[in-house]
C-alpha cells in the first residue's frame, strides 16, 4: 500500500495534484491548513482512499476533527496537527499515541519536515506541499504486510 502524506497546502492544489498524478496512491492524507485541497482533488482519483484532520487556518468552517487514529493494513497511525500538541517536545503526544497503540505518528504546522523514531514510535511530519513556504515537502509510507517504511520527499525535484 503507498500512502502519501501532506500537510499544509494552503489552497495550492496545483502541487498537490502534481505529486498525486506521480504517484497514484492507494491512500492520502492530509494533515490540516488546506484540507479542503484534498476534497476538491478527490474525483481525479477514484481508487484512492483520503483521511485527513482539520488544522489550525485556511479550513471551510474549521469542520472535522481535529486528530484520529487510523488502521492501514496492520498500521496504526495517528493524524494530528501540530497547534494542537507540540510534536518533539511534548511527551503528551507520545503518551496518548502510545494509549492508543500508535505506530506512526503523523503531524503538520510547522511547515518543516522531520522525519525520527522515539519511544517505539515513528514521528512524521511532512512539510509544505505549498509553494508559498519555500521547498515544497510530502511524506510517503510504504506498508506491505504490516511492516512499513516512512520518507519525506522534495516535490521541487520533479515539480514545475
Amino acid at each position: 500500500m503507498k500512502i502519501l502524506v501532506f500537510a499544509d497546502s494552503h489552497g495550492d492544489t496545483g502541487s498537490v495534484a502534481q505529486v498525486m498524478k506521480r504517484y497514484y496512491p492507494d491512500v492520502a492524507i492530509h494533515l490540516g491548513d488546506g484540507t479542503d485541497d484534498l476534497s476538491v482533488l478527490g474525483k481525479g482519483f477514484p481508487s484512492t482512499q483520503f483521511f485527513y484532520v482539520t488544522g489550525n487556518s485556511n479550513e471551510p468552517d474549521n469542520q472535522g476533527e481535529p486528530d484520529r487514529l487510523i488502521t492501514l493494513e496492520g498500521v496504526s497511525i495517528f493524524l494530528t496537527h501540530m497547534d494542537r500538541f507540540r510534536f518533539k517536545k511534548d511527551i503528551d503526544t507520545v503518551s496518548k499515541a502510545m494509549e492508543l497503540n500508535a505506530q506512526i505518528i503523523l503531524c503538520g504546522d510547522s511547515h518543516t519536515p522531520e522525519l525520527f523514531f522515539s519511544s517505539g514510535i515513528t514521528f512524521m511530519n511532512p512539510g509544505s506541499i505549498s509553494k508559498e513556504f519555500g521547498f515544497r515537502t510530502f511524506g510517503i509510507i510504504a506498508v506491505i504486510d504490516g511492516e512499513y517504511s516512512c520518507e519525506v520527499l522534495f516535490a521541487d525535484l520533479f515539480l514545475a
